[in-house]
């Protein structure tokens, strides 16, 4: 700090409350720790959806955030003094920080050439696993992010080098139990009762439709003791879930 007084990361969670933010993290300590407090923000407020990568269950979520932290402290320019950001909102995350700029405008990932922009710092975190080699993070994160929101993420170089992950509403959704009257206590911060691991939710669905796929939705949804209207929302989230045929005829296919 005697040396670079205006280094700290700010992390931000944004859902609800989006003139000011639900929860925040202002991170003033070494790299390993930033980076393992950054990481613990981020798991904290993401759902770790179910993903596929080919025939093996991956988090895509961790994937994500380990590139995009990893750039954001290996590749800021630490002379400036522009506080780095890693702010999650209901539809994206992004990140922004102090860049030494080798161009202007949005990175494609068909004409990308990766430069160092503090090789020693990208050195150590190699060593210790918390990145790969010089550019394959914009590859693992163009890959992950199609995997956990079925969208592209994008990447602006300037003096400041931002990334936008765009998000499903499911990532940052809490899922909780009925109320009295039957109706659902809301998927943002629902606390009656607790809440629910999406992650959770997801097995449980599967493993029910593995055991019986002609039960019935009404079935699925008391079993998790959520609404039909939130079942049929997480069904669609999921998307390697459907029912083939109609009424008691038909069956459910996990894809």
């Amino acid at each position: 700090m005697s040396v670079m007084p205006q280094f700290k990361t700010d992390a931000i969670y944004r859902v609800e409350n989006i003139d000011h933010y639900d929860d925040r993290d202002v991170i003033i300590t070494n790299l390993i720790d930033s980076y393992d407090r950054l990481m613990d923000f981020g798991k904290k407020h993401l759902n770790d959806l179910f993903v596929l990568d080919g025939i093996q269950s991956v988090s895509a979520r961790d994937r994500i955030l380990r590139e995009v932290i990893s750039n954001i402290l290996a590749h800021r320019d630490y002379s400036s003094g522009f506080p780095a950001k890693f702010i999650i909102e209901k539809d994206k995350i992004y990140t922004e920080n102090g860049n030494m700029a080798h161009g202007i405008g949005e990175l494609r990932l068909d004409r990308f050439e990766p430069f160092p922009k503090n090789p020693p710092i990208s050195k150590v975190f190699r060593e210790i696993g918390f990145a790969d080699e010089l550019g394959s993070g914009m590859r693992n994160t163009n890959k992950y992010t199609k995997l956990y929101s079925g969208k592209i993420p994008s990447f602006d170089e300037g003096d400041v080098f931002k990334i936008t992950i765009p998000l499903k509403n499911i990532a940052t959704a809490k899922v909780g139990p009925n109320n009295e009257d039957g109706t659902q206590d809301g998927t943002q911060g629902g606390t009656q009762g607790g809440t629910q691991d999406i992650q959770e939710i997801y097995q449980k669905i599967i493993i029910m439709i593995q055991q019986n796929n002609k039960i019935t939705r009404k079935d699925i949804a008391r079993e998790l003791s959520v609404g039909t209207r939130t079942l049929q929302r997480i069904l669609n989230e999921m998307g390697n879930i459907r029912y083939v045929g109609s009424g008691y005829s038909g069956h459910w296919e996990i894809q």
